[in-house]
């Protein structure tokens, strides 16, 4: 089963009859694809992302289906709504909340964490456990015998575990919930959309990955092709973002998503001239990618 680390109905907001456009680059032709028939349906999945390993089949896909569904993407999608037709203000705490949750999973549910960072972290746990044991030796040696055994499944769930934990993290929910938003509006569609949406200032390690830890922390969300959120606790920076004209805020927004994704969508083939030598140019070396940023 497919399951989208980015909601659909954030997608469909580029689409038409659910298709968009979207650009990656392909090693095996050694250039950009543009793909005028990507649908939102297929976009941004991978098989059992979001699924449990050995667990009764009931539980399986417990994650997607009654945790990111229900408890993030659906709340969220009613929030966002909200925000488009009646803007930040009309939101009620609730849905700041649900909001801010979606905002706090991105860093969490991307196929970086879940598949990378995840198990690293989780062979690091277990390195310790077992350097840490003073137990008999038959007692240290059923206990390695065990997690050798179920590594796999540890390695997939206990990422995912954590994945919803922090989803729902009080600490992260309230410091985005407390920054103060706001969206710009374009006059006319120009701004794309990426497999790892979510951008920040600084930069985090991780796609998607939020510095909350930093003062000057700059989120910035697309949330149709004519209209970007943003959030910052810094007046210094909420004071530079709205001072930049529309053109400039579209065009830092897509190059900077360009930077962070490796799949880009847009409504149409308008942008191709702006994103293929990019796409191109940040697989070749040939792009100063470090010059790029929100901030």
């Amino acid at each position: 089963m497919g399951h989208h680390f980015v909601p659909q109905f954030l997608l469909r907001n580029w689409a038409m009859n659910g298709r968009f456009v979207s650009y990656y680059f392909q090693q095996d032709a050694a250039r950009v694809i543009e793909n005028e028939k990507a649908t939102v349906a297929s976009a941004c999945q991978i098989a059992d992302l979001n699924a449990f390993f050995a667990v009764p089949k009931s539980q399986r896909d417990f994650p997607e289906k009654e945790f990111f569904t229900p408890k993030v993407d659906t709340p969220a999608a009613r929030a966002l709504d909200v925000i488009l037709k009646n803007g930040i203000r009309a939101l009620t705490m609730e849905q700041r909340f649900d909001w801010s949750r979606l905002i706090v999973s991105f860093a969490v549910r991307t196929p970086e964490t879940l598949r990378e960072m995840g198990p690293r972290e989780v062979g690091k746990a277990f390195d310790i456990v077992e350097a840490a044991a003073t137990g008999p030796p038959q007692d240290e040696r059923r206990v390695t015998a065990l997690i050798q055994a179920n590594m796999q499944s540890f390695k997939r769930n206990f990422p995912l575990r954590a994945a919803m934990e922090l989803s729902i993290d009080r600490g992260k929910l309230r410091a985005v919930e407390a920054m103060t938003w706001w969206t710009r509006r374009l006059s006319r569609p120009a701004v794309l959309i990426g497999d790892r949406p979510l951008l920040t200032s600084p930069r985090a390690r991780y796609p998607c990955g939020i510095p909350l830890d930093d003062p000057t922390c700059l989120i910035a969300l697309p949330i149709t092709p004519n209209e970007v959120f943003f959030a910052s606790a810094s007046r210094r920076t909420r004071d530079k973002m709205r001072k930049m004209s529309p053109a400039k805020i579209a065009s830092i927004v897509n190059e900077e998503m360009i930077v962070r994704s490796t799949c880009v969508f847009f409504a149409n083939k308008s942008l191709s001239s702006f994103v293929t030598p990019r796409v191109a140019g940040k697989t070749n070396g040939t792009w100063p990618m470090d010059r790029r940023n929100l901030g």
